[in-house]
């Protein structure tokens, strides 16, 4: 373990603020977090864990502790002839634990390829890609209680998971941490590939019955198409969810705006691409100081240079109102802004 007192936490995000830490620590195995209460009061210090800090914007500096989980190790847990369990430590990379999924045949995550982050962050954030959830393949999470101080399984069922979100995200932040992670992936050949662009994508390159590296290939190279690398132009990814509306509120846009791309979400909801509203709001390709949103994305907001997360908040509050005023649409941020409360967009 390895704790520093007032560090920044610059390399620790991928917008790269400078805010610091009361303490920031590195766990590089499950065990050492039962230190914690011996050697910091945790229960009177507010509680933050990372993964690589790719999805969070500091607005101020952190009154607690930061901690990230660094454990690493893939193993099968159980198989049959069907599918197989798979186990993950926290501080593996998503994206390379895919690929060592896709290598050993096991089926069922490749629409979520170079998605930044960890494992452990993934059930927290619910992530998805081109028509797949991270939910549809999670079986059980483990977690170390702060509260508590010891490790539980919990059962996908008890996550409350939903769009880009869960109960990691929500009642239990500050208060768990993800040690390791529990899929159940196929053994079947089952390609998911009927997201309109990943399907035109490989249709223009004549795939017309992709196998599981197809679609991680194509997913590849449709996110480095269009989304900036954090090491070259600091951000976060996606700075909003994608709105989820009625049907009705839905189908009185489109009579308005013919060309603006929905898609089923469940029964009675619709979901709306963030990115084209933002698009048609003019916000493509667009710097205003130090913050602006990429050129071939204007869902990603992108860091120039500044160095307070509020100045960054400000712009995408900017973003906020503009689809507000225009579409009637609130969006909510897909990124955890550090304090919430700091996200107020309705203020100028």
């Amino acid at each position: 373990m390895q704790c520093e007192r007032g560090a920044t936490l610059e390399d620790w995000n991928t917008f790269r603020i400078p805010a610091t830490a009361a303490y920031r620590i590195l766990c590089t195995h499950p065990d050492e977090l039962q230190l914690l209460p011996e050697i910091l009061p945790t229960a009177e210090l507010p509680l933050l864990v990372l993964g690589n800090g790719s999805n969070v914007l500091f607005t101020e500096n952190y009154p607690g502790i930061v901690l990230r989980a660094s454990f690493r190790g893939i193993r099968c847990v159980e198989e049959d002839p069907d599918s197989i369990c798979v186990e993950a430590a926290a501080g593996e990379s998503w994206h390379e634990f895919v690929h060592t999924c896709l290598q050993r045949g096991w089926h069922g995550l490749e629409n979520l390829a170079l998605i930044p982050g960890t494992v452990g962050a993934a059930p927290v954030h619910n992530i998805g890609a081109y028509g797949v959830e991270v939910a549809q393949c999670l079986e059980s999470v483990r977690v170390w209680d702060s509260v508590t101080h010891e490790f539980r399984w919990i059962p996908t069922t008890e996550l409350a998971l939903s769009y880009r979100t869960s109960a990691l995200r929500t009642a239990w932040l500050g208060k768990v941490v993800v040690t390791h992670v529990r899929f159940r992936l196929r053994r079947a050949v089952q390609p998911s590939w009927d997201y309109p662009e990943l399907k035109e994508y490989l249709t223009a390159l004549g795939i017309l019955k992709p196998t599981p590296e197809d679609i991680f290939h194509a997913v590849c190279a449709l996110r480095r198409r269009k989304l900036p690398d954090p090491t070259d132009f600091p951000n976060a990814g996606s700075f909003f969810r994608n709105p989820i509306v009625p049907v009705e509120h839905a189908e009185e846009l489109q009579r308005r705006y013919p060309t603006m791309p929905c898609f089923p979400h469940g029964d009675s909801a619709v979901k709306i691409p963030a990115g084209w509203l933002l698009e048609h709001c003019g916000w493509k390709n667009i710097r205003r100081g130090n913050v602006g949103t990429w050129k071939r994305h204007a869902l990603v907001v992108i860091n120039h240079g500044a160095t307070s997360g509020r100045e960054i908040l400000r712009f995408a509050a900017t973003l906020w109102r503009s689809v507000y005023n225009y579409f009637g649409i609130a969006l909510e941020p897909e990124v955890l802004i550090v304090p919430a409360v700091a996200w107020q967009p309705w203020e100028d």
